[in-house]
């Protein structure tokens, strides 16, 4: 019973922090940009979900969660090594997030951790590419995304942020430029682990195609390489590997 108490004590002063962290956020960001949002009838009216987006820049955990505000708390894979400081480490964790660093042990945690939150319906937010890329298209994908499906039977969302990289830079933030959030619609990974058998890097790769469809064409021809890309991955599936388990496989 006490232990139970404790519980709900804990996940209330996250979500306490997690409001009042994506708040400061918005008055930040607001001001200085406009955010266009497409997709949003592919946002799941209830139930668990896990977000995986393509990943340009510190404030993509803000605008992953944008949609949904700050009452409905979203808890990120966050790897150490981002993290600088023991005070933004212990930010991160007032907020929920759960923290990943090079001890297999500590994957191993972080896998029971995110099952547990998915398990009493919450939402887990990812960037599968694992580290900050200026590309349009996202790179490799690592599996731990499709390994936290199969485990928890969780759709995942495929969110693509365009415009976020050169947030970097103060004078872009001068010309209030446009973000785009485009969400797209559910992908269920762990239907795909028969058809794969079980290769994590395969699904990955399936969610990644998703988040590459979603693209305007206007800056990347999507619909040419997702159609491509799909094929390059049914075509490995039928080559027998067996699925990696190895630390890098859970994203930052």
């Amino acid at each position: 019973m006490i232990r139970k108490v404790e519980a709900k004590l804990i996940r209330f002063f996250h979500s306490i922090c997690y409001s009042i962290v994506w708040l400061i956020h918005f008055l930040i960001f607001s001001p200085f940009i406009k955010v266009k949002m497409s997709g949003l009838e592919n946002f799941p009216k209830h139930g668990r979900y896990i977000l995986a987006g393509n990943h340009q820049n510190f404030c993509d955990g803000f605008l992953l969660t944008y949609y949904l505000g700050p009452l409905k708390k979203v808890n990120f894979i966050i790897a150490k090594r981002a993290l600088k400081t023991r005070f933004y480490r212990f930010l991160a964790r007032a907020m929920g997030s759960v923290l990943i660093g090079n001890e297999i042990e500590e994957y191993q945690r972080a896998l029971k951790k995110l099952n547990r939150i998915l398990a009493h319906g919450g939402i887990v937010g990812i960037f599968p590419e694992g580290d900050i890329s200026s590309h349009t298209k996202p790179r490799r994908f690592k599996p731990g995304v499709a390994k936290l499906s199969i485990d928890s039977k969780v759709p995942v969302i495929p969110i693509y942020l365009n415009g976020t990289y050169n947030l970097r830079f103060f004078s872009y933030w001068l010309k209030r430029p446009e973000i785009e959030i485009k969400i797209g619609n559910p992908v269920h990974l762990y239907d795909f682990a028969t058809k794969f058998g079980n290769n994590l890097d395969q699904m990955a790769s399936v969610l990644r195609e998703n988040v590459i469809s979603l693209i305007d064409t206007k800056d990347f021809n999507s619909s040419t390489v997702y159609e491509s890309s799909i094929n390059e991955v049914l075509a490995k599936a039928q080559e027998t590997s067996k699925p990696k388990m190895m630390l890098e496989n859970i994203a930052q």
